[in-house]
């Protein structure tokens, strides 16, 4: 009688089972197999392509958007008396170029009209106008530009060229400068090259704009054009936005199992691709080994697996059943019943542990999703739904709301000469002052570095005033010196005001307050600027 707990046991029905299945046959076991495991591989798959490009794609991103601060920040400390002395604008960029080497094929300075001025470490001598280049056309107007990738006139590698305006204290484009990075460059496309997908897959990265294979880490097809429409339906559906997993057939006919994934600083987006041959790879090896064994008895295998695992798996079945519904939403999230003690009631409750963790995890992820770290403010994304949500309200009600952007004085120097532990600790306390200044029904948020919002909802009668009474008690709560690491420092905030209503765009508020603010800053520490009337 003691073999009796033992048949509770899953693994020993399975194993009884077992031992009749190698003398009735596996063809049934394998087709049945292959079934399940097809969609699992894909899903499994698909997740670590998706993963994999999304970490190329960032890495990319991060090296374009490094260059085009770099550039910003190059051209906003240009002097621009060197304009008119080449000689000295060529020292300028080579002690730039060797700086911060980012832009491995150099960097030049071109008039408005295109003309180069100086170039490091291209001379110019030999170089003629640029004034057709697209990355000059478009950042003459003003605006920062990334060029067409091609191959470069004097290093005849294939490279990316960028532009920035160099803009004088009117904001009126004195010049363009302009770099150029080699795609094989270490510090550029390195994670593209060097990652790995596979026998026979790879990454490419593609710019729709331009219809151009930009580079790929398993063929040489930099710089090469993209398929005509019509050839490849995914590559087809990429080109006009689309972004995820599918399988499809390339242009060469191979079928494939493919994850797209934006470069958002470049328009480009990226593609991590595996031949669904290597995909189902585990799948055909199975079939293989299986297909070997006697098929003579499949009608009774068959039999007896199904009823085998309708009376094994009747609980899992049922439960999963039962998470379907939960996921369909038919019935809310909770615990599935566990009606037997066997290895299925394990699984069962360790699943209900699980859920009750994914619960908790979701809620919080939630919060971080819609809070800043480091302050435990809402952050940009929670302000735009409350804002959105404000403006919905003045719409129905009539009423009016402000935006205060408050930009604080001094904390850069902070920042800088004692270290971001002692800055993030600034940060909390600015928030923990500025709580105190607002109401409950409105909202304090941190838009980023030393940033803050203030929204003031459902305002009437005297709207000015009241936004103008919370701005001063913003700058009073900075009268206090902050306590940091033992010793009292100074801040100051400037405040720059927009007023809206329900006709009013969120963003073009946001813009508005923080424009305002910026008139406030250049006023003087602790002063309040509104916007200009729309």
């Amino acid at each position: 009688m003691r073999l009796r707990p033992e048949f509770h046991s899953v693994t020993t029905r399975i194993i009884v089972f077992g031992l009749f299945i190698l003398f009735t046959g596996s063809l049934g076991w394998t087709l049945l197999l292959s079934t399940y495991l097809r969609d699992d591989i894909i899903r499994m798959n698909s997740s670590q392509l998706l993963t994999l490009a999304t970490y190329v794609a960032q890495d990319v991103d991060r090296n374009i958007t490094e260059r085009r601060e770099l550039l910003k920040r190059m051209a906003a400390t240009l002097p621009l008396e060197y304009l008119n002395d080449p000689a000295r604008m060529q020292s300028w960029l080579a002690e730039r170029y060797r700086l911060h080497p980012l832009f491995s094929q150099g960097l030049v300075v071109m008039d408005p009209a295109g003309t180069p001025l100086a170039g490091y470490p291209v001379t110019v001598a030999t170089a003629g106008s640029l004034a057709d280049r697209d990355y000059f056309r478009k950042a003459v107007t003003g605006e920062f530009a990334i060029g067409r990738p091609v191959v470069g006139r004097f290093s005849k590698v294939p490279l990316l060229p960028m532009g920035m305006p160099i803009r004088d204290s009117s904001g009126t484009v004195r010049g363009v400068l302009a770099g150029a990075s080699a795609l094989n460059a270490p510090d550029f496309l390195a994670a593209l090259h060097k990652t790995r997908v596979g026998k026979e897959g790879g990454l490419i990265l593609v710019s729709p704009q331009d219809k151009l294979f930009v580079d790929a880490s398993h063929r040489n097809i930099a710089l090469t054009p993209t398929p005509q429409k019509g050839i490849h339906r995914q590559h087809d559906q990429a080109m006009e936005g689309f972004r995820g997993v599918g399988i499809d057939v390339n242009a060469g006919g191979i079928e494939e199992l493919s994850a797209v994934v934006s470069v958002p600083s470049s328009g480009w987006f990226l593609v991590a691709r595996l031949p669904t041959e290597e995909v189902f790879a585990p799948i055909s090896r199975l079939q293989r080994f299986m297909a070997g064994n006697t098929a003579i008895l499949t009608v009774v295998f068959v039999i007896v697996l199904v009823a085998g695992l309708r009376y094994l798996l009747g609980p899992l079945r049922k439960a999963a059943q039962h998470a379907d519904r939960m996921i369909s939403g038919e019935i809310p999230l909770e615990p599935l019943p566990v009606e037997r003690r066997d290895e299925v009631g394990n699984l069962t409750a360790a699943f209900n542990r699980v859920l009750t963790k994914l619960l908790e995890s979701r809620a919080e992820m939630e919060h971080l999703a819609h809070h800043d770290n480091l302050t435990g403010l809402p952050n940009r994304n929670l302000l735009a739904d409350r804002l959105t949500e404000a403006l919905a309200r003045s719409r129905r009600n009539g009423t009016a709301l402000t935006v205060l952007f408050l930009d604080l004085d001094g904390f850069k120097l902070i920042n800088d000469n004692h270290g971001h532990d002692v800055g993030d600790e600034a940060l909390r306390q600015v928030a923990a002052r500025l709580r105190e200044v607002v109401r409950r029904n409105d909202t304090l948020a941190r838009s980023g570095g030393d940033e803050f919002v203030i929204l003031l909802t459902d305002q009437q009668g005297e709207v000015k005033k009241t936004a103008e009474l919370v701005a001063r008690k913003c700058i009073a709560v900075f009268e206090a010196p902050f306590e940091l690491e033992g010793e009292a420092y100074i801040m100051g905030v400037s405040i720059g005001i927009a007023m809206g209503a329900g006709d009013s765009q969120p963003n073009k508020l946001l813009v508005a307050a923080d424009q305002a603010m910026y008139r406030a800053k250049q006023a003087g520490s602790g002063k309040i600027c509104w916007a200009d009337e729309p």
